[in-house]
C-alpha cells in the first residue's frame, strides 16, 4: 500500500509466497503491481506450506530470471 502513494515508474515486479490456506496473496500482489503500472515480469510463484528442495530450486530459478530481466533493463 505504501508504494501506491509513491507512484513508482519504470519498475519491474514479481510476486512469490508460501501459503497454508487460500494462497491468494500472489494474485493480489500481481493486481496491485499492475494497478501501479509496474511491469510484472513473472506470473508469480505460489508454494503450499514449507517449500521442499524442488520448490526452493524453482525459487532460485525465478530469482535468476528476475535478475536477468533487471540486468537487461539497465543495458537497453
Amino acid at each position: 500500500m505504501y508504494m501506491r502513494g509513491l507512484k513508482p515508474t519504470n519498475k519491474l515486479g514479481a510476486a512469490f509466497g508460501s501459503f497454508g490456506w487460500s494462497g491468494e496473496a500472489v494474485g493480489l500482489i500481481n493486481t496491485a503491481l499492475t494497478d501501479m503500472k509496474i511491469n510484472v515480469i513473472e506470473d508469480g510463484l505460489r508454494l503450499k506450506y514449507v517449500p521442499d528442495a524442488h520448490k526452493l530450486e524453482e525459487c532460485k530459478e525465478m530469482g535468476k530470471r528476475i535478475g536477468k530481466q533487471v540486468n537487461d533493463s539497465f543495458n537497453s
